[in-house]
């Protein structure tokens, strides 16, 4: 691998244009490729083989009209007077004729109607949809705002809520992406002290990134991706492809000024730093694919977005970076540099980075490692303590801004009907067939008998049947809202103990009955994901330093970090500790699938910088075969360069903080903590306490596992 990453660095170095014309090519064709054929996002949060699944299977199947997506079309009046029917009537009937609409009733249908709040001054209306909301485009939106016109005009508050309340609300993460960008360059500026060496990664990412977004977008329309994935794929890339670009331009520099010349600096930097690129690239990508480990669609669909960009990127730095340095070639040094070179004065040999003050910071954790490694852990425990009181559960519009209509609705529906009524429970119930079967008026009425005296049910509809009469629907309303435990626990109850005891083929489906059933399928299979990846990653790292002793200390240590960002993340959102800082108003649960994307992406981006860290122990190992030494030396030829990419990475993450998205800023936060946690504590302290801990014995493999791991060749 070595060898042929220096073949390639050398040849996209010399042919700079013609692999940078072949890049702009391929990245016009794939902009406009997106702009003619590329698809939707929509979020799918079934589960395969669960119950929710299961009734919704059955409602598509036997009773159209009550499945597909839902939403709130809700009806308010200002003053607190009731609602006149009229205008509220001709607005859901407009609603009713309008594309994707497959089935609505106006809350005055029925008298009385529970649809209508005792006050009478709030009402609503639930919209079925034959495609999910969110895809819907701000035409749609339009068409929307003229149906329900004839109520506004009356002077009535109208807010979309559930599904309609997601039309046209898609997210545009470009002011991130332009304050991460700029951020990032400043802090390259500031450790290059050239305008042209910072620019460089960050032409790079830009490159990569459009180029995988576009990928991404092509195969959503043919495949489904969740809203989030394209934010989730930016959030990481930018990081990861600015990280790498980062490294490449450092070592090249650093064979610039040691004297060497310029095609034989970007060969030798894609052959060193490239090597670690591809182990850690390689990392990510596997510890992001284990999320297939969750059956789940939706989680799947994250990992495939973010494991393309993370290809792109790598592909992106191996072959464009080198491009550009090419071009580039001596303007990449430093402006003092380039004037001594100017005065016939190269300075100190630069490979040398014994002396510097990392290099004595290395040394010194070095030489008293137990004090210093136990400091780290006791830290990395303290913060890790929250985790342990993590509450998962389902984010819900209640966490929306509130100049959002989704949020008006919902706090609209709580105040008139209870918080449960944002979180309604579906009972299917298959009519029994055969030579007796019970009377169907009777089962229904007695299935609602047993459904209302169930704790924890504030009132269930009047059941509904399909034209064939062998399907019914009871909406069962919570007395809590959708994101409290209780209402969790109240579907279990209903599952468990309640459905069982009626005559009858039940099922109980709805997107609160979906979400439970989501949550339990991505805890039940976070273990595996860990001890999945855990094992991958450690083979690979154990595969590339012929060290099994490395892959071991690898892993514990990234799963400090990751258990540290957890706790961070439950402290901020779910205890509320500085939530107000990243725009969340109050408490909230933590979404099952954050954890398990969260420990994909950390545990890849941590592997990153330990393998960029001890790739150049291991060079220097090699060359003095002293263990003490040999970190010093890492650490010092290192440190700087992990700590500019850490907080590039710090600051590309923050900035999406200022996505809507609760679980987006989730991400950005943890990912953001992780990345600090492990650029700080781990790879300058716990890594030389561990290491100088070792000794010689950090270089041991066993020969039996010597012989059958394949050789990386990742360094000289």
């Amino acid at each position: 691998m070595h060898a042929l990453l220096r073949r390639l660095g050398r040849r996209c170095a010399r042919s700079h244009w013609t692999v940078i014309a072949a890049w702009l090519v391929i990245l016009s064709g794939l902009l406009l490729s997106r702009a003619a054929f590329g698809g939707q996002f929509a979020n799918d949060y079934t589960v395969p083989g669960s119950q929710s699944q299961a009734g919704a299977d059955v409602l598509t199947a036997t009773f159209p009209q009550q499945s597909g997506r839902s939403g709130q079309v809700v009806f308010a009046t200002r003053d607190g007077t009731p609602l006149p029917p009229a205008p509220v009537n001709q607005s859901v009937a407009n609603v009713a004729r309008l594309p994707h609409v497959i089935g609505t009733v106006s809350p005055f249908a029925t008298t009385p109607s529970p649809l209508v709040d005792p006050a009478g001054d709030i009402a609503y209306a639930t919209v079925n949809f034959d495609v999910v909301p969110n895809t819907l485009d701000q035409a749609y939106l339009d068409q929307l705002d003229a149906a329900v016109a004839p109520a506004r005009t009356a002077g009535l508050q109208v807010e979309y809520g559930g599904g309609a309340g997601q039309i046209a609300q898609q997210a545009d993460d470009t002011p991130s992406e332009v304050i991460g960008l700029i951020c990032a360059l400043l802090l390259l500026v500031f450790m290059f002290g050239s305008i042209v060496a910072a620019a460089l990664p960050l032409l790079s990412a830009v490159f990569s990134v459009l180029a995988g977004l576009s990928l991404l977008s092509l195969l959503a329309a043919a495949f489904t991706f969740p809203t989030a994935a394209p934010t989730v794929a930016t959030l990481l890339g930018l990081g990861v492809a600015i990280d790498y670009g980062l490294f490449l331009v450092a070592r090249y520099r650093e064979r610039l000024d040691a004297g060497g010349d310029p095609i034989g600096a970007a060969a030798e930097a894609n052959a060193t730093s490239g090597s670690a690129i591809v182990v850690a690239g390689t990392t990510v990508v596997i510890a992001i694919l284990g999320l297939f480990v969750a059956g789940v669609p939706f989680i799947s669909a994250l990992g495939v977005a973010a494991a393309i960009v993370v290809a792109v990127t790598m592909l992106a730095a191996l072959t464009l970076v080198p491009a550009f340095l090419g071009v580039a070639r001596s303007s990449v040094r430093s402006l003092a540099a380039r004037r001594r070179e100017r005065r016939g004065d190269r300075g100190p040999a630069p490979l040398d980075h014994e002396d510097n003050a990392f290099a004595r910071w290395g040394r010194r954790v070095s030489e008293t490692p137990v004090p210093w490694a136990i400091g780290a852990i006791v830290l990395l425990a303290v913060l890790t303590v929250p985790l342990f009181f993590i509450q998962f559960g389902q984010i819900d519009a209640g966490t929306d801004p509130t100049s959002r209509s989704s949020r008006r609705a919902y706090d609209l529906i709580a105040e008139g009907f209870g918080p449960g009524a944002n979180g309604p429970l579906t009972v299917v119930l298959s009519v029994p067939a055969g030579p007796d079967p019970p009377p169907t008026p009777a089962l229904l009425a007695d299935t609602r008998t047993t459904l209302s005296a169930v704790p924890g049910v504030a009132s269930v509809s009047p059941p509904q049947t399909n034209p064939a009469g062998d399907t019914a629907v009871l909406t069962v309303i919570p007395t809590t809202g959708p994101q409290d435990p209780a209402t969790t626990a109240l579907v279990n109850q209903l599952r468990d103990t309640v459905l069982p005891t009626i005559p009858a083929t039940t099922y109980l489906t709805g997107t609160t009955a979906g979400f439970v059933d989501f949550t339990a399928r991505t805890v039940q299979r976070l273990p595996i994901l860990i001890a999945v990846v855990v094992l991958l990653s450690m083979l690979l790292l154990t595969a590339a330093f012929r060290s099994l002793a490395i892959g071991l200390k690898a892993a514990a240590m990234n799963l400090a970090s990751v258990g540290a960002a957890y706790g961070v993340v439950v402290a901020v959102f779910q205890w509320g500790w500085g939530s107000a800082l990243v725009g969340i108003d109050q408490p909230v649960p933590i979404p099952a699938f954050v954890p398990m994307l969260m420990f994909a992406i950390i545990f890849g981006l941590s592997m990153d910088y330990e393998v960029f860290l001890i790739s150049r122990v291991h060079e220097s190992y090699q060359d003095n075969h002293d263990p003490h030494r040999s970190v010093a030396i890492g650490i010092g030829g290192t440190a700087r360069v992990i700590t500019t990419a850490a907080a590039v990475m710090v600051v590309v993450f923050i900035s999406f903080v200022a996505d809507p998205d609760p679980t987006v800023k989730m991400l950005a936060v943890g990912m953001a903590i992780s990345v600090l946690i492990d650029a700080s504590l781990v790879r300058m302290i716990l890594v030389p306490a561990v290491m100088a801990l070792l000794g010689r014995r950090a270089w041991w493999i066993p020969r039996w596992l010597d012989r059958i791991l394949p050789n990386l060749d990742i360094s000289d």
